[in-house]
């Protein structure tokens, strides 16, 4: 096919354009991922930039979860294939359900957002330990299987339910990838959205549901407290100093004024003195 090569190039383009925003601990190890990650998008049906542009959805929509609301970024995990987008997890609230759902929706050619993020307690330690666990033998059993194309098919697993997106050639590899999860121990569940090769894909919707991102986060505002003035008369400026033998002139009384009376207010100097001063023998 003439557009073939076309296609690879720019696929390749995009493809080392991502992993320039993956971390790595020498250009030998760029290489190597970058390599292994072109090799395994070309190999699959979906294609090269098909999965290229797979990838870079996957990584805006973890970037507005993560700069929208931390919590979300931690708790919602999302599947990215063919533009069809699958959210799952556990939030506290209906509304970080709904929140991830308008998020997930605003970059350009998600042909579709299926919300499987479940209301309750969040995913502990071991929840993490075990799902993992469970991915794990599940993409064993579909690389052993050489009738399944085990990378055609993207897993994910919330508490013990498995989670399936793909591609697949026919009925009878979308079944046995099917039992082949089923029949893991500690399984609860298998949802599938694998889809056909000769199935159409949903078009990406003119307008979308949500076309506006949604607000940011509300920020609380500093309650002013108010400032109470009190009125107090000034003293006047220190007077000349007096002449020697001559008592110093007496200070005026500070006088706070208030709504029911004038109190005068002693300076310092003339409070009463409430014990004789003892003069001090110093050594």
């Amino acid at each position: 096919m003439p557009l073939r090569p076309l296609r690879l190039v720019a696929g390749g383009v995009a493809g080392l354009f991502l992993a320039a925003l993956l971390p790595a601990c020498s250009p030998v190890g760029t290489a190597v991922g970058v390599a292994a990650t072109t090799i395994n998008l070309a190999t699959q049906e979906r294609g090269l930039v098909t999965g290229v542009d797979d990838n870079l959805t996957w990584v805006t929509i973890n970037e507005r979860l993560l700069r929208h609301d931390q919590y979300l970024f931690q708790k919602v995990s999302l599947q990215v294939h063919e533009g069809r987008v699958l959210l799952t997890g556990f939030v506290q609230k209906p509304e970080d359900k709904q929140l991830a759902t308008e998020l997930a929706w605003q970059p350009s050619g998600v042909r579709e957002v299926r919300n499987e993020i479940k209301i309750g307690r969040s995913l502990d330690l071991g929840d993490y330990s075990e799902d993992a666990w469970l991915i794990q033998r599940l993409r064993l059993k579909l690389m052993a299987d050489r009738q399944v194309r085990a990378n055609n098919f993207s897993i994910d697993c919330i508490r013990s339910t498995v989670y399936l997106t793909g591609i697949a050639q026919n009925d009878v590899e979308r079944q046995r990838v099917i039992d082949h999860a089923r029949d893991i121990a500690y399984v609860r569940q298998v949802v599938s959205y694998v889809r056909l090769v000769s199935d159409p894909l949903p078009p990406v919707p003119a307008t979308k549901p949500y076309p506006n991102p949604p607000p940011g986060p509300a920020k609380k505002k500093a309650v002013e407290q108010p400032v109470v003035a009190a009125t107090v008369d000034r003293l006047p400026s220190s007077p000349a100093a007096s002449a020697p033998g001559q008592p110093a002139p007496a200070q005026p009384a500070l006088v706070e004024k208030t709504a029911s009376a004038e109190v005068p207010l002693l300076p310092r100097s003339t409070q009463p003195a409430t014990s004789q001063s003892v003069p001090v023998t110093l050594p």
